[in-house]
């Protein structure tokens, strides 16, 4: 079968669960027809995804988080009303998914948390099936709990969840752990995609902390954490222009890549990030310590960081105080990791045989 995919470029984890996504589809056999992302105008999109879908690339303009003067948090009002004043600039996207549907003509659309592609699907209502891959999916699962949010977050995260799933698609929502499907709101559990190139790796343990930071203001945290802990040796990945940049003694920066970032993430010892899902994953497939500390204003982040401690994958933290990810780790958490683990190898085609439709 030949499948389209889409995916918004709000920070990478998407854009690697695609990557991922593409190689599953490939090795069964099937045709990934190309891949529509969501993105902020101009904006470039990291080099590993590039090289994955060379000449399958096709670029619409997609809402997108403007960041504070801070360059740390979010701002969602102004995200949003940023978001209706270029409401004519998305019915041109809306146009050249149909435009790109007409040339393609796949079988199966696959969304991967877009909501161009979403509205796309709401008005135009094309014969493919539509099915919609993502862990925020899995807070509509009865096994999911919020943490301290206000109503209006929750009403917002669910809003937004409404925009990327029409209700005739099929929701896939990756989860931490084993849970039951849900047919009653259209909702398969499936276990989070995991690169072959991390399930590969040979593991080592280096002696370093890594770090990925969503936002770079929160590279001014890291860089005090290591003046005040100078016998800590922490490496970190960020968006900038330069490929390395020695901040300390015992920091080094690294822009973005998906070879450089799999190798260091199996050779450091714990690791820690802003509040994503899929590296997130990958660590804990790993066995690695995993600290998470969401972005501020990404509720999202709040409640992935939050359903990581439930799955006793990760702790959680405001800032990030690497300290705690120097004491031993304890029993509950290596075993949650390990139960984890067991649950993506042993149901990682589960995805795929939702995708042909053999299942559900």
């Amino acid at each position: 079968m030949k499948y389209l995919l889409f995916v918004q470029d709000n920070g990478r984890g998407h854009l690697s669960q695609t990557v991922t996504l593409k190689e599953k589809l490939e090795k069964r056999g099937h045709q990934v027809a190309g891949v529509v992302v969501g993105s902020k105008l101009g904006a470039r999109l990291p080099r590993f995804f590039e090289e994955q879908f060379a000449g399958l690339i096709y670029l619409i303009e997609s809402p997108y988080f403007i960041t504070d003067k801070k360059n740390r948090g979010i701002k969602i009002l102004a995200s949003a009303w940023r978001s209706l004043l270029n409401i004519p600039r998305y019915r041109q996207s809306i146009k050249k998914i149909d435009q790109v549907i007409k040339k393609l003509k796949p079988n199966i659309l696959v969304n991967c948390y877009e909501p161009i592609a979403g509205f796309y699907y709401r008005f135009h209502r094309p014969k493919q099936p539509m099915f919609c891959i993502a862990h925020q999916y899995f807070i509509s699962h009865p096994a999911f709990k919020f943490p301290r949010i206000s109503q209006m977050a929750r009403g917002a995260l669910k809003i937004y969840n409404f925009f990327t799933a029409p209700r005739s698609a099929t929701r896939i929502a990756l989860s931490f752990t084993k849970e039951c499907d849900w047919p009653n709101k259209n909702i398969v559990v499936c276990p989070p995609l995991i690169r072959s190139a991390v399930k590969n790796s040979a593991l080592n343990d280096q002696n370093f902390i890594l770090a990925y930071i969503l936002n770079p203001g929160y590279g001014r945290d890291i860089e005090t954490w290591c003046q005040n802990n100078p016998s800590c040796r922490v490496e970190a990945f960020r968006e900038q222009k330069e490929d390395v940049i020695q901040a300390a003694p015992n920091l080094i920066f690294y822009g973005l890549s998906g070879r450089k970032f799999i190798d260091r993430l199996a050779n450091c010892s714990a690791y820690a990030s802003t509040g994503g899902f899929e590296s997130i994953c990958e660590a804990a497939y790993l066995q690695k310590k995993v600290l998470m500390v969401p972005t501020k204003g990404q509720f999202e982040q709040r409640c992935n960081a939050a359903d990581a401690q439930r799955a006793k994958i990760a702790q959680s933290a405001r800032t990030f105080d690497l300290s705690r990810l120097i004491l031993p780790q304890t029993k509950t958490h290596s075993a949650g990791q390990s139960t984890f683990k067991e649950w993506v190898d042993s149901c990682e085609e589960k995805i795929i045989d939702v995708l042909e439709k053999k299942i559900f």
